[in-house]
């Protein structure tokens, strides 16, 4: 009677443990990959920490890790123009950040939600696309008062022909690097669209063109997610004069 008891307890335990929810720990990242068919100079940076700089050659990837934490406030990638991340001797202060466009996230955000954008509010200087390789609980909003609907999709932007689309009051500039950037020069004057900014948000709508452009530009998946950053997605390159090819280098 002893060890029947003492079976039936044992697999009272089993069944008991087995019924239990099991909370998975997922692990997330981001895949950053060069598609242009030169080297991008690749910046990262996470609110006002170090900026991180990968160069990188045609058709090579950089893999950022943020593991079980699952965590990345604040975050950016942008391509350098110039071929520095950081300002020499002070490595949290971008060097180029403002004439660039940024692929923007926060890693485990409130709700346990990801957020992540697509920003031309400064300036737009190579085609970037934001891919969900992943996904978990399929993405949803933790600003439902600015979006109706759930949204984690792939983001593109793209231009073919930066010289010809950068029009209006908007600042073309050359960069020595053979870089050229499209500054938006209302994109932060907090006054909404104007017709400046409605030149970007026309070219690509699913991005960030002025301030507060959260209604178009916000995209939101589950926390432990992971995405893929793609310079010049589909082979398509902004730079036109490319007779010194190397974006930033």
């Amino acid at each position: 009677m002893a060890s029947t008891s003492a079976l039936l307890l044992c697999l009272f335990v089993v069944l008991t443990f087995v019924s239990l929810p099991i909370n998975v720990v997922h692990g997330c990242g981001i895949n950053i990959v060069n598609g242009c068919p030169y080297t991008v100079t690749t910046c990262a940076q996470s609110a006002n920490n170090p900026i991180s700089q990968y160069n990188l050659g045609s058709g090579a990837s950089q893999f950022l890790n943020f593991g079980s934490a699952c965590s990345w406030p604040a975050g950016a990638i942008w391509a350098s123009v110039g071929g520095q991340c950081a300002v020499s001797g002070t490595p949290n202060a971008a060097k180029d950040r403002n004439l660039a466009d940024l692929a923007e996230f926060t890693i485990g955000g409130s709700g346990g939600q990801d957020t992540y954008d697509i920003s031309n509010v400064n300036a737009y200087t190579i085609g970037l696309s934001i891919a969900v390789t992943s996904s978990v609980n399929g993405g949803v909003l933790d600003r439902p008062e600015k979006v109706s609907t759930p949204r984690c999709a792939t983001i593109t932007c793209a231009i073919s022909n930066i010289r010809s689309f950068c029009q209006g009051n908007n600042r073309l500039d050359s960069l020595p690097s053979g870089a050229v950037s499209c500054i938006n020069t209302d994109g932060t004057n907090g006054i909404g669209p104007t017709s400046n900014t409605n030149l970007f948000k026309s070219a690509c709508p699913t991005s960030y063109s002025y301030n507060y452009d959260d209604v178009a530009g916000t995209f939101n998946c589950g926390t432990g997610s992971n995405y893929q950053v793609t310079f010049c997605p589909g082979g398509i390159t902004s730079v036109v004069n490319q007779s010194r090819s190397d974006l930033g280098q």
